[in-house]
């Protein structure tokens, strides 16, 4: 089978890109062809299809709403994008495409393209894109729906759009131009990595028909050496420094379990804030490569992951469990489908300081949180077998050709 893999970024920004590359590789070891388009960028691994990628844009965060302003119309629908992405269909024909996050870099345009040229689509919802103005669910510190049902002018008043109300009015205006051309009719199967996903799809307007539960494939890479002064027990938190990871809880955890210290890896908007409070207990890492992480989760005596928003996924979780860590996860969104409280981690509710602190105390003291982590080992060890969800992913492409 040819399949054409699409996303914003072709280099390893964060979960969206690690599913990207797994599962390219799992398809190509399985012998299907794969294909790839993004956005040019000097940070994007090699590609045979680069030559075809669609012009180099910038949105970030760090990126003021003025300098945004001349890639206005690009960033709410890409012609731009869909005719690169119309040169590489003349050359590479796929049997079907999988997009997974467009973003404003591609935007719905490279859909649209898709679908006059008579390729099936399916699409991973690794966020809430179609229905959310922010993406997330997630607004003023809080989960979010103010949106629901197309009112997408909340996003102004909210200042969702990364705290701008500049970039949130023309979020604003990207979906409601994209809900006037029915942007997403294209896609013929949603992917929808748990059960919670598909759920809170189809309650927010998805088709029922179309959504499929595949929930990721996980592999973890080989852990290298663990750093010299790794402490004997230590709490880790791994992952992106924004609010809606839970990080502002990070300091009073990191105070309530001293003289155990917590162990922070990872890169975001929150990182200046939280290096301001760095004690002997609270040791901030910066970003690590996979192996490097690796090296760090697989010692660590409980991983923490307590976001505030509704996780499609959780890789945090799943990595993991994999090495039969004790996990505190957030009782929200697709964690409660992943840690079952008391058999294999436990749950917390999200921004809860006392209820957290509670948790990872016991977390470390229980005499029986090791066994949770075994259970949970063997668990995720058969879940998120990456044959298995290859071969998901392959019924949902011949599900999306034949529909």
């Amino acid at each position: 089978m040819r399949v054409l893999m699409l996303n914003a970024f072709h280099w390893l920004k964060g979960g969206v890109e690690r599913t990207l590359f797994d599962e390219t590789r799992w398809l190509r070891a399985a012998g299907h062809e794969v294909a790839a388009f993004a956005t040019t960028d000097p940070r994007n691994l090699p590609s045979e299809q680069a030559r075809h990628f669609a012009p180099a844009a910038d949105y970030g965060e760090d990126t003021p709403a003025w300098r945004q302003l001349p890639q206005l119309s690009r960033a709410i629908w890409s012609a731009p994008a869909a005719r690169a992405l119309a040169g590489l269909l003349a050359e590479w024909r796929p049997d079907v495409a999988h997009v997974h996050a467009p973003s404003r870099y591609l935007t719905p345009s490279v859909l649209a393209e898709l679908s006059r040229a008579g390729v099936p689509t399916v699409m991973t919802l690794h966020d809430w894109k179609p229905w959310c103005t922010n993406r997330v669910l997630f607004a003023r510190g809080a989960p979010c729906e103010r949106c629901r049902g197309g009112h997408h002018w909340h996003a102004v008043t909210t200042g969702c759009v990364q705290r701008s109300r500049l970039k949130s009015l023309v979020g604003a205006v990207e979906a409601y131009t994209h809900d006037r051309r029915h942007a997403y009719t294209a896609v013929r199967r949603w992917i929808a990595p748990s059960r919670f996903v598909s759920a809170k799809a189809i309650e927010l307007g998805a088709d029922a028909t179309r959504v499929r539960v595949l929930v990721h494939g996980v592999e973890t890479p080989p852990a290298g050496p663990p750093p010299a002064d790794l402490p004997p027990r230590f709490v880790l938190y791994a992952g992106r420094l924004s609010e809606e990871k839970g990080v502002y809880l990070l300091p009073a955890l990191a105070r309530a379990i001293a003289p155990v210290p917590l162990l922070v890896a990872g890169g975001g908007p929150l990182d200046p804030w939280l290096r301001a409070r760095a004690t002997e207990s609270l040791r901030l890492l910066g970003h690590l490569n996979g192996d490097a992480l690796a090296a760090i989760r697989s010692r660590a005596t409980v991983v923490l992951v307590p976001s505030l928003f509704p996780e499609t996924f959780g890789y945090a979780v799943a990595e993991a469990q994999l090495e039969a860590r004790v996990v505190v996860a957030a009782q929200i969104g697709a964690l409660t489908e992943l840690v079952r409280h008391e058999e294999s981690g436990l749950l917390a509710p999200p921004g809860d300081e006392v209820a957290w602190v509670a948790a990872t105390r016991r977390a470390l003291e229980d005499p029986g949180a090791a066994r949770w982590g075994e259970a949970a080992c063997v668990r995720a060890a058969s879940e998120f077998a990456p044959g298995a969800h290859t071969n998901g992913l392959v019924s949902l492409y011949e599900q999306a050709i034949r529909s």
